[in-house]
């Protein structure tokens, strides 16, 4: 006999109609705070799911890359689910919301793409389903039997390789360079172009990406004494 699988769902997605989804499929569904993702379906699988609006609006709002960073530091099999026949259907370009999703796959992500919430619950199932074949010990659940790892460097790296022409070797080159994603907004053209792989054309990408006008000698983006972040061209 086939045993039901148990999906950890996170507690801000109890009202999306998925768990209800899930236990109509025979799933066995506990909410619970996740440190990352918003379902677990195995010791090592955990899902962070976006309706395409979401998606949009977690981009634009920052708060993507840092949720993906917790989600792949929490397992070792990180899936993104986007919800929503089309992708298009929000405030971002084609290929900026694109990108975003390429960025994710080449971060280790896996990408799933689902019509409704019904599709939705009926790959969480098959997906728990073969990631439970082999039991877990029951006395931990399946979000916590993995070392913690800092999201940090996870969400640094995705944030620069979502620019256009950054690759996600030329973010790694980057950070290694400066240390943090502030300190390379804050670099000038000049100190750009040392960094390997590194051109004009990437350096046009990050001004493009972040809205500010470079100067050869200027950073991208500057920190006044009181710690705010200004551009430091004046307007026109």
């Amino acid at each position: 006999m086939t045993r039901s699988p148990r999906i950890v769902v996170d507690v801000h997605e109890r009202t999306s109609g998925l768990p209800e989804a899930l236990a109509r499929l025979g799933a066995v569904v506990e909410v619970a705070s996740l440190p990352g993702g918003d379902y677990a379906v195995g010791s090592q699988t955990i899902l962070e799911r976006k309706t395409v609006l979401d998606l949009h609006g977690a981009i634009l709002q920052g708060r993507f890359w840092p949720q993906l960073g917790k989600l792949k530091a929490e397992c070792e099999s990180p899936y993104l689910l986007v919800e929503g026949r089309e992708l298009d259907r929000g405030p971002l370009h084609p290929n900026a919301i694109r990108g975003a999703c390429l960025t994710a796959v080449e971060l280790g992500i896996a990408l799933l793409r689902t019509e409704d919430r019904n599709d939705s619950a009926r790959w969480l199932h098959r997906l728990a389903v073969r990631c439970q074949r082999v039991r877990h010990p029951p006395d931990r659940p399946a979000y916590a039997q993995r070392p913690k790892a800092s999201p940090g460097a996870y969400a640094a790296e995705a944030a620069l390789a979502a620019v256009p022409g950054i690759s996600v070797v030329c973010a790694r080159a980057l950070l290694a360079r400066f240390g943090s994603v502030l300190a390379v907004l804050q670099a000038t053209v000049d100190e750009l172009l040392t960094v390997p792989g590194i051109g004009p054309e990437r350096v046009r990408a990050l001004e493009r990406t972040f809205h500010h006008q470079v100067a050869a000698s200027k950073p991208l983006v500057a920190a006044s004494a009181s710690g705010a972040i200004h551009d430091p061209q004046p307007p026109a």
